[in-house]
């Protein structure tokens, strides 16, 4: 077993994690999938978001609420129905059924709670759904898409379940899934390695939570609380 207290200081764990497996492959297919989902998440979230808290039309609500449906998706079927079973594409096709959402509530309360006098003021001036989303709406609810980007982002790049069950090539597997595949086996831990795959993989999360913090408690704060 391991020592508590590390008798030196050692790289050593780190070389022979990028350079006797796949740490790298699996570092560079997170970083694939989270930067499609997050993208893929954020788009569908603020436009949906939008018409489901500005623009009241009949359904609305039961619709808001529904969308929440999409978590019993039977996602198995449809990822072997596309082809992508053991494809880290398929993982972009399965992720935002758990981000969008979670997003898309977020937004609606933050977008609910801008005042109805800048949509009044927009329209007096010419602009369209468009406009007035992308110079008024964004530029206000910046906070809240950044806590929603933060959550797609970390939902992404955590995931365990979903590549466990649909991925199974070492050339398609992520970090949480493949780091810990490669370096157990049986009852044999190669501790050294998994340690510097962990500390490796919570890096972008620690760079992204130690700058945006306030942001992210800020938007979920707020769009938890209004609307």
């Amino acid at each position: 077993s391991p020592w508590w207290i590390a008798k030196g200081v050692t790289f050593e764990h780190f070389r022979a994690l990028i350079e006797d497996t796949d740490f790298l492959i699996y570092f560079k297919n997170t970083a694939i999938v989270t930067v499609c989902v997050v993208v893929i998440t954020m788009v569908v979230s603020v436009l949906a978001a939008y018409s489901l808290g500005r623009m009241k039309f009949w359904g609305s609500g039961v619709l808001a609420t529904g969308i929440f449906l999409t978590y019993l998706v039977p996602l198995f079927q449809i990822v072997r129905g596309l082809d992508l079973l053991n494809s880290y594409w398929g993982m972009v096709l399965v992720y935002p059924t758990l981000t969008v959402p979670f997003c898309t509530w977020i937004m609606i309360g933050y977008f609910s709670s801008i005042p109805k006098e800048l949509d009044e003021a927009a329209v007096i001036d010419g602009a369209n759904h468009m406009q007035m989303l992308t110079r008024i709406f964004i530029p206000v609810a910046l906070p809240g898409i950044i806590a929603a980007t933060i959550f797609a982002f970390t939902v992404s790049w955590a995931a365990f379940v979903y590549p466990m069950a649909f991925l199974y090539s070492s050339d398609q597997q992520v970090l949480t899934v493949g780091t810990v595949t490669s370096l157990i086996r049986a009852d044999v831990y190669q501790w050294g390695m998994l340690m510097a795959g962990a500390l490796l993989a919570a890096a972008p999360p620690l760079i992204i939570y130690a700058f945006l913090m306030d942001y992210y408690i800020a938007g979920l704060t707020a769009g938890a609380t209004k609307g």
